[in-house]
C-alpha cells in the first residue's frame, strides 16, 4: 500500500496514519509506504510552499481568498491550475510508485491526488486509487474522476465534490482519525487533566501550526462566563503559548505540542478552531460539536459553511460573538445536547475506513466518461426545471393464469434491460462538453418502486393519477431511469411505469430492449470494466456500444472496433473488416451506415474490403489512401521520409472528415408512399441502393433548404405556459386491424392516416382560432438493425405543417399524405439530423445556446411521434403485456406532445400536456377517438 501525503501542518499525515492504522486491521501483513508529495516536486519546494501557505493565512488572506474562488468561478482557470498542478506532481510521482508498484493507492494532499489522476489518465498507474478529502470542504483541487473512491467528512460535502468533478465517485467516510480518538468518559479525562468537573470546558486548538488570533479568543472565552475553564492547545506556536501562560488566568490551561490531543478532546464540551481540518475531524470523532470562530480565509470559511449546514458546528465571526456562543449553550443546554447527537448520527452512518479501504479493493475501477453524441446532448442541454426531458412507457399487465398479478420480481427482471439503467448523464460546463458514465453497481431493483392500490380500483382513475403523479417527477442526470410497479387495479391488473432521461435513448430503443428481455433475448449491457486496469487497456465502450470488446458508438458484435476502425493494423477512420463494422454497423457482415453493394465497405466506401472514406483496393488503407497497405493520407509507400508530416496532416484532417462523413450518411426516414398490395398497409419498402456522394449532397442540400424556407411556425391561439415539471396524461386507443383497412382504403399509410387523425382534433380544440396549417415536430427513426436496441437517439426529425383549417376529414387526411410526403420527400428529416450533428462540433457553450435556440416553440407548435411495438404477444412470466402506451416530453414554448405507439391490436394514443391544461389534454385524445369513428 502506498500513501500519498504532504507536510503542510499536520492534518494531511494525520489522516495518513489513520489509514495506515486501519490498513494494519485489515491486512496486518500489508507493506506500507509513504510519499511525501511536495517533497517529490523537487529540491527546496516543500518549504517554498509551506512559508507561501502561512503567509497567504497570516499575512495576505486576501489573496488566498482570491485564488480560492477563482478556482470556483473562473472554469477555465480552474482547468488550466489543475492540469499543470496534475501533470507536474504526476510526473514526479511516476518513479516511486513504478519503484513500489503499489496494490492499492491513497492520497490524503490534493496535489498528491491530482498527480495520481494523471498517472491513471496516461496509463501508468493500474492499482486503484482512494483520495481522502481531509478537510470538511472539498475544492477543485481535491476532486478528480481518475480516482477510484474520494471520501469526503459529510453527506453535506458531497454536492460541491461532485461539482468539482461530476465524475467522481464520492463516499462518506467515517473521520479518518487515529483509533483514540472515539467517544469516552469526559468525567475520567478531566479528573486525570486536574480540570473543574462541572466547568465548562472548551479546547482551544488551531491545528499544528496554531494560526489564527488565539490570545483573543482564550479572552473571550474568559470574559463570557466565570463558569468557563479553556483549555488551549498552542501546538508550535511557542511564542503564543507563552503570552497565554504571561496572563496568569487560573482558570486556563495552556499546551504546548502534545502528542495525546485526544486526552483534551475528551475533557472538553466543545472544541473550538479555526480551520476545520484534522482539529475539527478529531472533535466529531469523540462526540465532540465544534465552534468555528473566525475561520482563516478561503477554506477554513468554506468549512465553517458546511459544518453550520450540516448541524455540526456554530459560527462566529465578529468580536464578542463567540462569548454570546457559549452564553447561549450555557442557558440552552439541549442545544448543546442536539449537536453532540447530530455528530453521533453522522459518526454512526459515515462508512468506516476498513470498509471504505475493502470496497476500493474489490470494486471495480471508477469507470471513465465518454462524450455523448450531438443528438442525445441536445436533451441535455434544452431541459430546464419547468420543462424536463424525459421519455417513458406505461406497461398494462393482465393477471397471470393463476390469478396473481406480476410481481417487484417480475418488474426488477424487466427493468434490467432498460437503456440507461446503468448510466450516469454528466450535463458539462462552459468548457467540457456534456458526458456520460457507467454505474456498475446500479441494478433495476435500485431505480423501482412499488404501489398497490386499493382493492378494485378502477384502471382509468387509478392509472391517470399514477401517471400524472409519478411523470410529473423529473428523472435526474445522476440517475436517469426510474420505473413504478402499481398493482391492485381492477382484475388484478398491474402497470408498469418507467421514465428515462430523453439523453439516455429514444422510445424505439426502450420498447425493444423491454420486449426483447420479456421474450428471453440477450439484453444488450455495457462490457463490465475489468480490474487493475488503466484506462488505456479499458473496453471503451461508448454510447450506445453493446457486446464488443472496445466497441464505439452504435457499434455492436463486433470485437475491437473503433470509431470506424477495425481489428486491422493500421486502420484508419471509418475502416471495418467483415464483422468489425464501425458507427452503426451490426451484427451483418458489410453493413455500414447506410453503405451497401460493397462487401465490408464503410462510409462512402465500395469495392474494397477495409476502404474507409474514399479509399479503395488497399487493404487498411487511411482516409484517401490507396494501392498501399497501412498508407496515410494520400500515400502510397513512396517517400517514407515525407511519412510524418503527411501522418500528421491526416490526424488533422480526419476529425473533420470523419464529421463531414456521418453528416454526409444516408439516413434512412422516409414514409414510403404505398406501390402495392403489401405496402399499402405502410409498411416501408426495401431500401435502395445507396446513392452517390453528389447524391447525397443534393438531398441534404434540399433538405437544409427547405428548412430554412420553412421559418418560424404558425401562429396558434392557445395558452404556451409551461410553469412547473407537472404533467397530465390523457389515452385513447384505436383497433389497429381497423386502422390498417381504413389507410388501405384512403391509399395512404397507416402513419398518415394516424396523423391526420391528430390534425383533425387539433383542428376541434383550435376552433374557429385555427391556423390553415400547424407546424408539428414528428420525429423518425433512423436505427437499422445494429442499432436497433442501442442506447441514445438515432432519430432524425422533420417539422411537419399539418392541415388545421376547416376541411373535411377526408380532405384532411389526403392533404396530410401530400404535405408528409412532399416534406419528408425532400430530405428536411435528414437535413434536420444534419444539423444536430453539425451543432455538436461547436465549442461547449454555444452548442448549448445553439440547442436552446432551434429546440423550441419558436418553430414548432406540436410534438408527434408514431413508434412501431410488438405485434404478436409479450408475456412476462406468464403476465400478458396487453397495451403500452408511449410518454412524450414537452418542449420549451410547445405545450402538446402526442405519443402514438402500435401494440398487437391496437394503436394507443398518449397526449402529454401541462398540469392545469388537463381539459385540452382529455379533449383532443376523445377527438382523435371520434374522427377516427367518422373515418
Amino acid at each position: 500500500m502506498l500513501i500519498v501525503s504532504a507536510n503542510m501542518g499536520q492534518g494531511h499525515n494525520a489522516t495518513g496514519r489513520a489509514l495506515e492504522d486501519a490498513i494494519r486491521q485489515r491486512w496486518p501483513d500489508a507493506t506500507v509506504r509513504w510519499v511525501n508529495a511536495l517533497e517529490r516536486l523537487g529540491p527546496g519546494f516543500e518549504g517554498l510552499f509551506q512559508r507561501i501557505y502561512v503567509a497567504n493565512v497570516e499575512s495576505v488572506p486576501w489573496l488566498y481568498e482570491f485564488f480560492y474562488a477563482a478556482i470556483w468561478r473562473i472554469p477555465w482557470f480552474a482547468a488550466a491550475s489543475r492540469w499543470f498542478t496534475a501533470a507536474w506532481c504526476g510526473r514526479r510521482l511516476a518513479k516511486p510508485i513504478a519503484e513500489f508498484a503499489p496494490d492499492l493507492v491513497l492520497s490524503t494532499y490534493p496535489m498528491g491526488t491530482a498527480g495520481l489522476a494523471w498517472l491513471r489518465r496516461k496509463g501508468k498507474l493500474r492499482a486503484p486509487i482512494g483520495a481522502w478529502v481531509s478537510d470538511f470542504a472539498p475544492h477543485p483541487f481535491w476532486v478528480y474522476g481518475a480516482a477510484d473512491l474520494t471520501m469526503v467528512m459529510h453527506d453535506v460535502a458531497v454536492a460541491p465534490a461532485l461539482r468539482s468533478s461530476p465524475s467522481a465517485h464520492v463516499g462518506v467516510s467515517a473521520p479518518p482519525v487515529r483509533a483514540v480518538f472515539r467517544p469516552g468518559d469526559q468525567t475520567a479525562a478531566r479528573h486525570e487533566l486536574g480540570l473543574p468537573p462541572d466547568a465548562f470546558v472548551p479546547l482551544v486548538s488551531c491545528g499544528s501550526l496554531g494560526f489564527g488570533e488565539i490570545e483573543t479568543t482564550v479572552r473571550e472565552l474568559l470574559a463570557a462566563d466565570p463558569s468557563v475553564a479553556p483549555i488551549a492547545i498552542c501546538g508550535r506556536n511557542d511564542a503564543a503559548a507563552a503570552r497565554l501562560r504571561a496572563l496568569g488566568e487560573p482558570r486556563l490551561h495552556v499546551v504546548g505540542w502534545t502528542d495525546q490531543p485526544e486526552r483534551y478532546t475528551l475533557a472538553a464540551d466543545v472544541v473550538v478552531t479555526n480551520a476545520g481540518g484534522a482539529t475539527s475531524l478529531e472533535a466529531l470523532a469523540c462526540g465532540r460539536p465544534v465552534l468555528m470562530h473566525r475561520p482563516i480565509a478561503a477554506h477554513g470559511k468554506a468549512n465553517a459553511r458546511l459544518m453550520a449546514a450540516a448541524g455540526l458546528a456554530l459560527v462566529s465571526t465578529k468580536d464578542g460573538e463567540l462569548a454570546e456562543t457559549v452564553r447561549g449553550l450555557l442557558a440552552e443546554p439541549e442545544r448543546l445536547k442536539e449537536m453532540a447527537e447530530a455528530v453521533a448520527r453522522h459518526c454512526e452512518t459515515a462508512t468506516p475506513l476498513v470498509e471504505a479501504l475493502e470496497s476500493l479493493v474489490s470494486a471495480p475501477l471508477n469507470p471513465p466518461t465518454q462524450r455523448l453524441r450531438p443528438e442525445d446532448a441536445l436533451f441535455v442541454h434544452v431541459a430546464t426545471p419547468e420543462v424536463p426531458q424525459q421519455v417513458g412507457a406505461v406497461l398494462l399487465f393482465d393477471p397471470k393464469a393463476d390469478g396473481t398479478p406480476v410481481t417487484h420480481a417480475d418488474a426488477e427482471h424487466l427493468l434490467a434491460a432498460t437503456p440507461g439503467l446503468r448510466t450516469r448523464l454528466l450535463p458539462g460546463s462552459r468548457l467540457w462538453r456534456a458526458r456520460w458514465q457507467e454505474d456498475p453497481g446500479r441494478t433495476s431493483a435500485d431505480v423501482l418502486t412499488s404501489v398497490r392500490m386499493g382493492p378494485e380500483a378502477p384502471l382509468d382513475e387509478a392509472l391517470t393519477r399514477e401517471m400524472d403523479a409519478f411523470f410529473s417527477e423529473p428523472v435526474s442526470p445522476e440517475h436517469p431511469v426510474r420505473a413504478r410497479l402499481v398493482t391492485g387495479i381492477e382484475g388484478e391488473q398491474g402497470a408498469l411505469l418507467i421514465a428515462l432521461h430523453h439523453a439516455a435513448s429514444d422510445g424505439i430503443a426502450v420498447i425493444s430492449a423491454l420486449v426483447g428481455q420479456a421474450r428471453g433475448k440477450e439484453p444488450l449491457t455495457p462490457v463490465a470494466v475489468p480490474r487493475r486496469r488503466g484506462w488505456w487497456r479499458r473496453p471503451n465502450v461508448a454510447l450506445g456500444a453493446s457486446d464488443a470488446p472496445n466497441a464505439t458508438l452504435g457499434a455492436s458484435h463486433a470485437p475491437n472496433a473503433t470509431l470506424g476502425a477495425s481489428g486491422v493494423p493500421d486502420a484508419a477512420l471509418g475502416a471495418s473488416h467483415a464483422s468489425n463494422a464501425a458507427l452503426g454497423a451490426s451484427g451483418a457482415a458489410d453493413a455500414a451506415l447506410g453503405a451497401s453493394h460493397a462487401s465490408n465497405a464503410t462510409l462512402g466506401a465500395s469495392g474494397a474490403p477495409n476502404a474507409t472514406l474514399g479509399a479503395s483496393h488497399a487493404p487498411n488503407a487511411a482516409l484517401g489512401a490507396s494501392h498501399a497497405p497501412n498508407a496515410t493520407l494520400g500515400r502510397n509507400g513512396s517517400h517514407p521520409e515525407r511519412s510524418a508530416p503527411r501522418v500528421a496532416l491526416a490526424s488533422l484532417a480526419a476529425p473533420v472528415r470523419a464529421a463531414l462523413a456521418r453528416v454526409a450518411s444516408p439516413v434512412w426516414h422516409r414514409l414510403e408512399r404505398p406501390s402495392g398490395p403489401s405496402s399499402r398497409s405502410g409498411t416501408a419498402e426495401p431500401a435502395r441502393a445507396k446513392p452517390s456522394q453528389r447524391n447525397q449532397a443534393a438531398e441534404l442540400a434540399r433538405g437544409v433548404w427547405t428548412l430554412a424556407r420553412a421559418g418560424a411556425a404558425p401562429r396558434v391561439g392557445w395558452d404556451k405556459r409551461i410553469d412547473s415539471p407537472r404533467r397530465h396524461f390523457a389515452r385513447a386507443h384505436l383497433s389497429a386491424p381497423e386502422v390498417r383497412k381504413a389507410a388501405r382504403r384512403a391509399g395512404v399509410p397507416t402513419t398518415n392516416l394516424v396523423l391526420a387523425l391528430v390534425a383533425e382534433a387539433l383542428h376541434r380544440e383550435l376552433g374557429g382560432t385555427a391556423p390553415e396549417r400547424l407546424r408539428v415536430l414528428i420525429p423518425m427513426s433512423v436505427r437499422d438493425t445494429g442499432t436497433f436496441r442501442q442506447l441514445g437517439n438515432h432519430t432524425g426529425a422533420a417539422s411537419v405543417d399539418l392541415p388545421t383549417g376547416a376541411m373535411s376529414l377526408s380532405e384532411r387526411v389526403r392533404a396530410t399524405d401530400r404535405m408528409l410526403s412532399d416534406q419528408v420527400g425532400h430530405g428536411a428529416p435528414r437535413a434536420g439530423n444534419a444539423v444536430v450533428r453539425v451543432l455538436g462540433i461547436l465549442p461547449p457553450a454555444l452548442h448549448r445556446r445553439a440547442a436552446k435556440l432551434v429546440y423550441r416553440g419558436t418553430w414548432f407548435s406540436v410534438i408527434a411521434s408514431v413508434l412501431p411495438g410488438a405485434r404478436s404477444p409479450v408475456v412476462l412470466n406468464g403476465a400478458l403485456v396487453r397495451t403500452v402506451y408511449p410518454v412524450l416530453s414537452l418542449a420549451p414554448g410547445v405545450p402538446v406532445a402526442v405519443g402514438i405507439m402500435t401494440w398487437a391490436d391496437r394503436f394507443t394514443v398518449c397526449i402529454t400536456v401541462p398540469a392545469g391544461q388537463e381539459a385540452r389534454g382529455d379533449r383532443l385524445a376523445a377527438a382523435v377517438v371520434e374522427a377516427f369513428g367518422r373515418v
